[in-house]
């Protein structure tokens, strides 16, 4: 689970401020330069997502655990490198955090 957390985040971060379609090959880029234990450097223009990306991946597990533990997931997305006001919804989207909240109200 903390690799697809992790690849949850980047995505978000890829996304962020760019068109689908940009973002959808800089994901791909990022994930098999990731998957071949490389930085995502090579083949990412924007240094400091780049830095957030590899920082996420390294982290991962650790970030997984906290993101568990936490009692506010919002909050939580939104101190994680490069996860901005925006992009922290776009984030808790994926991740279903609006759907648990849901499921609670209901319950």
């Amino acid at each position: 689970m903390p690799d697809e957390f992790a690849q949850h985040v980047i995505e978000a971060v890829c996304h962020a401020s760019v068109t689908p379609s940009v973002g959808r090959r800089t994901f791909e880029r990022c994930m098999r330069a990731l998957s071949l234990g490389s930085t995502v450097r090579i083949g990412f223009r924007h240094p400091a997502k780049a830095e957030a990306i590899d920082r996420i991946w390294s982290e991962r597990e650790r970030l997984f655990d906290e993101y568990n533990a936490s009692p506010d997931k919002l909050r939580f997305l939104a101190t994680l490198p490069w996860v901005g006001p925006v992009t922290k919804h776009s984030l808790a989207r994926r991740l279903g955090v609006y759907a648990e909240h849901a499921q609670r109200a209901v319950a």
